[in-house]
């Protein structure tokens, strides 16, 4: 709790008060591996902080399961887009280890909002904050090289190829498992 709480505070400086409000309305959850949070077709009412484990959110094209993003600990998941748009997902989140996750319920935070400004202004901070971290991920599959990519994984995230399956690191970097082989094995 205290990472999700430090993460707040570096997106919108909460007061005592605020986070006691906060910590109230989520929920702490523990799945096993392989655990779908997410359908395709379905609106998503919830998202999560990942205290411990792995997950992704990915979607299905031409047949193949392709992975859209890939978070550890202190990182958030779910279906965004949906969550604030409240339209249906064409994605799927699932657990890829064990999770320990903080579950915040679009309802319970919506009514929260209602009652306390600085939670709302935090709700649009962490938006801005989400649209920055996918601007990034954009600009790196469009400006950066295959190699550059996977360096800033490394740089980023540097136990993911020990926890996560290579087929899965290759779609998340956008390049075939091939190229991700040739990557590593030039290291």
């Amino acid at each position: 709790m205290h990472n999700l709480l430090q993460k707040f505070q570096e997106i919108a400086h909460l007061s005592k008060e605020s986070e006691i409000m906060l910590l109230n309305t989520i929920e702490r959850i523990e799945y096993p591996a392989k655990t779908n949070l997410q359908e395709i077709g379905k609106v998503c009412n919830s998202i999560y902080f990942v205290e411990k484990g792995v997950a992704r959110t990915y979607y299905y094209k031409d047949g193949k399961d392709i992975t859209y993003w890939i978070v550890t600990e202190n990182d958030f998941v779910g279906a965004m887009g949906s969550f604030f748009t409240r339209e249906p997902s064409n994605k799927l989140v699932e657990t890829i280890e064990p999770c320990i996750l903080w579950k915040f319920d679009f309802d319970k935070l919506e009514e929260l909002f209602k009652v306390n400004q600085e939670l709302e202004r935090s709700a649009r901070l962490f938006s801005y904050y989400g649209i920055g971290l996918l601007e990034k991920r954009a600009d790196s599959l469009h400006f950066n090289t295959a190699k550059e990519r996977y360096d800033i994984m490394l740089q980023k995230q540097p136990d993911l190829l020990k926890r996560v399956p290579l087929g899965m690191v290759a779609s998340y970097l956008g390049i075939t498992q091939e190229t991700l082989s040739r990557i590593r094995a030039n290291k």
